[in-house]
């Protein structure tokens, strides 16, 4: 990204871009490592990008760190229950860190990362009309490492980035459903066949055959489904 753009039109073409990115990955996951990635492109002076999704009690869904000593510093975050990004994403605020080893608000965190290069922090929740989802964060190796201008270009990143995430895990809810339910009827309909077959073999009513059918699964120790489709393909009970 050219720094010497306006900041309404290097928004536009990091905006466009995001969008084309979140947009043609197939999963949250991919999704969530590509913002990651063009975030830590698009800030001056970042040394990487994180992106961390979470459900309503502040438990990571998906998250993605462009390098490991930003996967350490997220890490350490979620591993002592504090840190920039948790409180950014509880407080729906931007939360600036001007020097990990002056700033005292999570006093536990800031020991835990001293011998990371990590000094400054940018920390934007992801919020939807719904609430946060979670939070974008960027990190510089040195103290005051972003400017106003940094700022403020992620937190206008956050917001169309929120809400095409939140589209994304919805997509994905709804082909897991989707996968589920094929899933469900397939193996009720081969309950079903399996039962119809045993009647016809065993001269029972259908109350009779289902309980023969449960019977031998719990005998053989498989899946209700998985010897019905057995029995459909010619095995015995």
């Amino acid at each position: 990204m050219q720094a010497n753009l306006p900041l309404a039109d290097e928004l536009a073409a990091l905006t466009a871009r995001i969008a084309d990115l979140l947009l043609t990955h197939e999963t949250v996951d991919e999704a969530v490592s590509a913002l990651a990635q063009a975030l830590k492109e698009a800030v001056p002076g970042a040394l990487g990008a994180g992106v961390s999704l979470m459900d309503t009690r502040g438990r990571r869904t998906s998250t993605a760190s462009t390098d490991p000593d930003i996967l350490q510093a997220d890490q350490l975050q979620y591993d002592l229950r504090q840190g920039p990004c948790l409180t950014a994403w509880a407080q729906q605020a931007t939360i600036i860190v001007a020097d990990s080893r002056t700033d005292h608000r999570w006093p536990a965190w800031s020991r835990a990362i001293a011998d990371l290069p990590v000094r400054s922090v940018i920390s934007t929740p992801l919020s939807t009309p719904d609430g946060a989802i979670g939070a974008l964060k960027v990190y510089s190796p040195v103290p005051g490492g972003f400017d106003s201008r940094a700022v403020h270009l992620v937190e206008l990143l956050a917001r169309p980035a929120a809400l095409m995430l939140a589209n994304a895990q919805a997509r994905d809810t709804a082909q897991r459903l989707s996968d589920g339910l094929i899933g469900a009827l397939g193996a009720r309909d081969a309950i079903g066949t399996a039962t119809g077959m045993i009647m016809e073999r065993l001269h029972v009513n259908r109350g009779q055959a289902l309980s023969t059918l449960i019977s031998a699964a719990r005998r053989r120790e498989v899946p209700l489904h998985q010897l019905s489709q057995a029995i459909i393909g010619g095995g015995d009970l």
